[in-house]
């Protein structure tokens, strides 16, 4: 009885070997993707180097197609260097460490019902436990739950979970009032 292809056990595909011509790329690739991200993202030189390593290191990493490996490594580094510069930009503690009373009053203009409301949310805000809260304000501030989680010292769930438990206690607090 003869086998059709159809019952042949099927093994994978050997992955072929990285080619190995990370140096070569480099060489041709390195300045013309500087100019590239330099003109594509206002931001520090040093930025501007840091992302090209980046993109060079998840080449090394990844090693993705060579077909369109310029456009490919233009990516890469563009996202970090953004991601770079926004970091740049934020101020970690601070932001969520202000205490209420220094921000900012409503002006004259603003009704009493919009006072009102502003001393509500503050005084909710100050009910949740202080690790939530900071949580909580990191990711209104454009935090990543990644980035919470590294600045905590715990998984992204948790710092999922820091921020989710906020948020709850939050629109509660704000329901009852």
């Amino acid at each position: 009885m003869s086998e059709t292809r159809h019952n042949l056990p099927r093994h994978p595909r050997p992955r072929s070997a990285p080619p190995h011509d990370e140096h070569d790329l480099y060489v041709e690739y390195d300045a013309a993707l500087r100019r590239v991200l330099a003109a594509r993202v206002k931001t520090t030189d040093a930025n501007l180097d840091d992302a090209c390593s980046y993109a060079w290191t998840q080449l090394v990493a990844k090693q993705p197609r060579r077909k369109a490996i310029f456009a490919w490594l233009i990516t890469v580094a563009t996202r970090e260097a953004w991601r770079l510069h926004r970091l740049m930009h934020r101020d970690v503690g601070g932001g969520a460490d202000v205490a209420l009373d220094e921000l900012e009053s409503p002006t004259a203009d603003e009704s009493a019902e919009q006072r009102l409301r502003l001393r509500d949310v503050g005084e909710a805000l100050q009910s949740i436990h202080p690790r939530r809260r900071k949580a909580m304000l990191l990711h209104a501030a454009g935090f990543t739950y990644e980035e919470i989680a590294m600045e905590y010292g715990v998984s992204v769930e948790r710092a999922w979970a820091l921020v989710y438990r906020a948020r709850v206690q939050l629109r509660a607090r704000m329901d009852a009032d």
